[in-house]
């Protein structure tokens, strides 16, 4: 319902339709700030659209990949919100924090929301 209400359509199939419309192709390389993004291996509606977006970005990225052995694979991680979320403030914590000589200069560099291969 979220989505309808976001595009104002009102049915779910013109919520579909509606949403073909949006893309940041032509807009990614303007962003700027530090960006996180999320990757459900088996996600039904946004397959490979996180790597074609990191692929088209210039700020630095962080891809957070979520596995079907994490339970977390489904759109919107659904079963797994707590690893989502942990994952999320974890990349906040880590691109927020104060610069220090010891801390690495891109959050595209934490390893660690990556899923283990």
């Amino acid at each position: 319902n979220h989505g309808r209400w976001t595009v104002g359509g009102p049915g779910y199939a013109d919520f579909v339709r509606r949403t073909r419309a949006f893309s940041l192709s032509d807009t990614a390389h303007l962003i700027k700030t530090p960006t996180l993004i999320l990757d459900a291996e088996e996600d039904q509606f946004s397959a490979g659209q996180p790597d074609a977006l990191a692929k088209a970005m210039t700020a630095p990225i962080t891809i957070a990949r979520f596995t079907r052995n994490e339970g977390a694979a489904e759109h919107c991680h659904v079963g797994a919100l707590s690893l989502a979320h942990q994952r999320m403030f974890d990349w906040l914590d880590h691109t927020l924090a104060p610069s220090s000589p010891s801390s690495p200069s891109s959050p595209g560099s934490l390893d660690s929301l990556d899923s283990p291969d």
